[in-house]
């Protein structure tokens, strides 16, 4: 195909001007998906001036043609690419045209194929609570626009749900009480009857939707989920294969350390006589605050990140919204698009690092706050928004940002930050049941695990049963994705033994630099890639 934009000024312009075309498009039509990193696939575009009277709008005429655009995206990048390599073009923008590429055809394929937005109730509500959280940090007159039009998305939505998988259903409707409660504190003039009377029809068409008993993809969709649309390159069985391979050599690691500090016969055993710490006067987030300041100093002082990038952001830590208990099941990160990177926010879920209740506290919170705060998901987003190149701010994948996320934890070790004695056995245990959450995962989306049975594995490895059954509930929503943090760890791993250990600051201030541009991206980048070469990847080519 001969695009107009290859008859542009360069092929780098081509790719840009797609690019431009392409964010304005999405942000306009889905602009609260855009605008936060809680939906995966989408990029992370934001509009100059938002209009806060509009909501995404995934009518099925809109989704359609949301989707030829994309095509006739995708068609253009793979021919400026192609044109790339004839002439020589720059290696970078031979990488943003497939990155691009990438993310229009994995959006594409989700919005026709995977159909969330038509299947998952919990989707819906989950970019109400988001929309009205982004309208509440923007200020007054945002949130009473968002209010007012939130009746006519509601409707819009609810019209578009069909074949819901039971499952679904339950989950929608659970999560669409504590929405409403939630909507009613909210301290708005108007508009908030109208909404809530919106949310109860939005959950009575739930009770009347035709309905299926299965939620999985079918397995070709899965496959490619797996393999293109979160990057793992994998199939299902030898994504299982990592994560066997992985559980085994944590378990090793696990029952050496227990015998190294001689805490019990067995690591369990091991684990449990760790001794808590007492939690300070200021409570919880406190306590969050304290560790997310020593590790900032730390990853400063290690020559990660410059102090001055550091005091340009913000990094705000709160108690995770009861409405987005839903389908957050463990404390999380979550960032504020915008160049420069204004910072982001630690929510702590009720049930997570921090316990719910106790005054005392294990000392696992150290390596969640590595994992969400320092040198983990803040630092990898405030280095991808405050990068050079434009085109690749907005784009995030799951696979490096949870892989770059559980390494981040290993370097803060290997830079002497986790130095007491048990520090390394909670890091092994960290990456063996990440291994066993995302095994569970991957069996139940291919129909060998069911709920129960998938539940009973977490129960066995700590969760309290009833978090277990919620967790595996929410793992339903998204296939895939627990495996992207033994996967991307495990990449990440093997590029630093080959490029990071003679100059550990250096390696890390090259990944921080080049964006979420994937794994065969980021290898060119280390091995020197200063022009074309044919061993990178076309964009089809994963």
């Amino acid at each position: 195909m001969e695009s107009d934009w290859g008859e542009k000024t360069t092929i780098r312009a081509g790719i840009n001007a797609i690019a431009g075309e392409m964010y304005a498009t999405l942000a306009s039509t889905f602009p609260v998906c855009c605008a936060s990193d809680e939906f995966t696939f989408f990029p992370q575009a934001i509009r100059d001036e938002p209009d806060w009277s509009v909501w995404d709008d995934f009518s099925p005429d809109r989704v359609e043609e949301v989707c030829a655009r994309l095509s006739g995206w995708e068609a253009g990048l793979e021919d400026l690419e192609r044109r790339g390599g004839d002439r020589g073009e720059d290696f970078d923008s031979r990488v943003d045209a497939q990155v691009l590429f990438r993310c229009a055809r994995a959006l594409r394929e989700q919005l026709r194929e995977v159909r969330w937005h038509e299947k998952q109730p919990t989707f819906i509500l989950t970019v109400v609570t988001t929309g009205i959280l982004q309208a509440m940090e923007a200020g007054g007159e945002a949130l009473r626009e968002r209010i007012k039009k939130l009746p006519a998305f509601l409707g819009r939505s609810a019209r578009a749900m069909e074949s819901v998988p039971d499952l679904f259903v339950r989950m929608g409707i659970e999560m669409a009480e504590a929405t409403g409660e939630w909507l009613r504190t909210l301290e708005v003039e108007e508009g908030i009857e109208a909404s809530c009377l919106a949310l109860q029809e939005f959950t009575d068409r739930l009770g009347a939707v035709s309905t299926v008993r299965d939620f999985r993809l079918a397995p070709d969709v899965l496959d490619r989920v797996l393999a293109d649309h979160m990057g793992s390159g994998l199939s299902a069985s030898d994504i299982l294969d990592e994560l066997s391979d992985e559980r085994a050599y944590m378990r090793s690691i696990l029952q050496e350390e227990a015998f190294r500090i001689g805490q019990g016969q067995s690591w369990r055993d091991a684990w449990e006589k760790i001794p808590l710490e007492e939690i300070p006067a200021g409570g919880k987030l406190a306590l969050l605050g304290k560790e997310i300041q020593s590790l900032e100093k730390h990853c400063v002082e290690a020559g990660f990140v410059d102090g001055e990038s550091v005091r340009r952001s913000s990094l705000e830590v709160a108690s995770l919204p009861e409405s987005l208990s839903a389908v957050r099941a463990a404390d999380s990160y979550n960032a504020r698009p915008g160049h420069p990177y204004p910072g982001g926010t630690f929510y702590v879920f009720s049930g997570g690092s921090l316990g719910a209740s106790s005054r005392r506290v294990h000392p696992v919170y150290r390596m969640t706050v590595a994992h969400e705060a320092w040198p983990g998901h803040h630092m990898l987003d405030l280095s991808r928004w405050n990068q050079e190149r434009p085109l690749r701010r907005p784009l995030e994948y799951a696979l490096f940002y949870e892989g770059w996320a559980c390494f981040a934890e290993e370097l803060v070790r290997e830079t002497g930050y986790f130095d007491r004695p048990y520090d390394r056995l909670i890091l092994a245990r960290r990456r063996y049941r990440h291994a066993v959450r995302g095994a569970v995962d991957i069996l139940m989306h291919m129909g060998r695990l069911d709920l129960e049975r998938a539940a009973r594995i977490l129960s066995g490895e700590g969760f309290p049963p009833e978090r277990a059954r919620m967790t595996v509930e929410k793992y339903a929503l998204r296939p895939g994705y627990q495996m992207c943090y033994t996967l991307g760890s495990r990449k990440f791993r093997r590029l630093y033994d080959l490029f990071g250990k003679e100059n550990r600051a250096g390696f890390v201030r090259r990944v921080m630099a080049s964006g979420e541009i994937g794994f065969d991206h980021l290898e060119g980048i280390l091995t020197g890639h200063s022009g074309p070469a044919s061993s990178v990847p076309g964009p089809m080519g994963g």
